[in-house]
């Protein structure tokens, strides 16, 4: 009777453990159905606060600075002060900014704009869809696609006003 409960209790145990070793892995790995480097990225359609469309492949022969981004995220809001300064910029240059929200309320999105002074669209990716198609795990995260929808670089984390610049600098189309 104890070698049968001995041997349930550690079968519990192992299911349990790889379990937790399965969601750990999933969770973490850097290789879950991320879009990277090299790879076309994947189209879709968001809806900003207002109910204006945006379309990738709308953007073909435009260099795409792809940001998931949110609004408790400290990183994001340093990343949106330096795109508000350039933005206007670079889209005289064929270069787009396409900022989306990672499924927060269109209240939160437009309390956002308007707290942070912010003149551009943002867009909210409903349930996370697109997020998810990405393989966007932390925030903020940036997709840069050349001008033939290509993902030429992806970027996690804090930047420096430098660093935005220099990825602008790269999705210039002809450069």
């Amino acid at each position: 009777m104890k070698k049968r409960r001995l041997w349930m209790r550690t079968a519990i145990l192992l299911v349990m453990a790889a379990a937790i070793g399965y969601t750990f892995y999933n969770h973490f790995s850097e290789e879950r159905g991320l879009v990277d480097a090299g790879d076309e990225a994947p189209n879709f359609i968001l809806e900003d606060a207002n109910g204006e469309e945006v379309e990738l492949d709308n953007m073909e022969g435009q260099g795409v600075y792809l940001n998931f981004w949110a609004t408790y995220c400290t990183y994001c809001r340093d990343k949106m002060d330096y795109l508000k300064e350039y933005q206007e910029e670079y889209a005289q240059k064929d270069v787009q900014v396409i900022n989306v929200n990672v499924d927060e309320t269109t209240l939160q999105v437009e309390r956002h704009k308007e707290r942070y002074d912010l003149d551009f669209d943002l867009f909210i990716d409903r349930n996370m869809v697109v997020s998810t198609e990405y393989g966007v795990g932390v925030l903020p995260s940036v997709y840069l696609i050349d001008e033939e929808g290509q993902v030429i670089e992806r970027q996690v984390g804090g930047k420096t006003e430098e660093q935005v610049v220099a990825a602008l600098d790269k999705l210039v189309p002809d450069n």
